[in-house]
């Protein structure tokens, strides 16, 4: 062998150990995303904060106080979500909802369409929607994969905040 097709063949040999090269992986559809990209308590503002509730469901499966504006159709039903509900001592809840295994920005732009059927939606930097309705506020961030939503009672201190935290939490979590 030469020494041109020795290097060729050394280097189809640490791609393919790496992962790379031309074949497509695809990762399998319905893994429910890492625990590690939901917050906890101590990161959120103005404390001290409780986990009242934690679980994983695809997203059909998903209680309907935590879909975002009661609208399904923001992501496909099989897309695997995980959801984690915060309670402070003064009584004020806050809603964190990761959807994985989905485009992020159709499901970002389909959160603003359909929460904008049933409340008040802008979009702001970050970037993040924000819809607004009598009892409840919901901010939404995405990544390639994931829709973030964190929601909580309307002029909730630091909301913008935590849901500024959790799409950061996201990202690293990667």
């Amino acid at each position: 062998m030469t020494r041109r097709a020795l290097i060729a063949v050394a280097a189809m040999i640490v791609l393919s150990a790496c992962g790379g090269g031309t074949s497509t992986q695809i990762a399998p559809t319905g893994a429910a995303p890492t625990p590690r990209v939901l917050l906890e308590a101590a990161q959120l503002p103005g404390g001290p904060w409780t986990v009242t509730k934690d679980g994983a469901a695809p997203w059909a499966g998903l209680e309907a106080a935590l879909v975002p504006c009661g609208q399904r159709v923001i992501a496909p039903d099989e897309s695997p979500a995980r959801f984690r509900v915060f309670e402070s001592a003064a009584g004020v809840s806050i809603t964190e909802v990761v959807v994985s295994g989905v485009d992020g920005m159709q499901a970002f732009k389909r959160f603003y369409a359909e929460c904008g059927t049933v409340g008040k939606v802008e979009g702001a930097p970050g970037p993040t929607n924000i819809v607004t309705s009598d009892d409840k506020t919901e901010i939404a961030g995405f990544t390639d994969d994931h829709l973030i939503v964190v929601s909580g009672p309307p002029g909730s201190e630091g909301l913008g905040q935590i849901a500024a935290t959790a799409r950061e939490q996201v990202i690293k979590a990667g």
